[in-house]
């Protein structure tokens, strides 16, 4: 199971929603394993990826199309949108 991680408070740049904590979505267990890792809005399903620093980034295009079909992705944005 995934581990939350508090982060500086910040607003969804989608649906602006507060933002206090994040958890990785695409299958790692915490933060900070790897580079990069996903996390999405919690109200509108708007992904982000985290870096290192828990700080928050829009995906470029090229890794939005390579996450598109993640299977926990879509799993993810299905579970928000019911």
């Amino acid at each position: 199971m995934a581990k939350m991680v508090r982060i500086e408070p910040r607003s969804c740049p989608c649906c602006d929603s507060m933002l206090d904590a994040i958890e990785p979505i695409d299958g790692a267990p915490e933060f900070g394993t790897v580079p990069v890792k996903v996390t999405t809005c919690d109200c509108c399903g708007h992904l982000m990826l985290v870096e290192y620093d828990l700080s928050l980034r829009e995906p470029t295009p090229q890794e939005l199309r390579e996450l598109t079909n993640h299977p926990t992705v879509l799993a993810e944005r299905r579970k928000s949108v019911n």
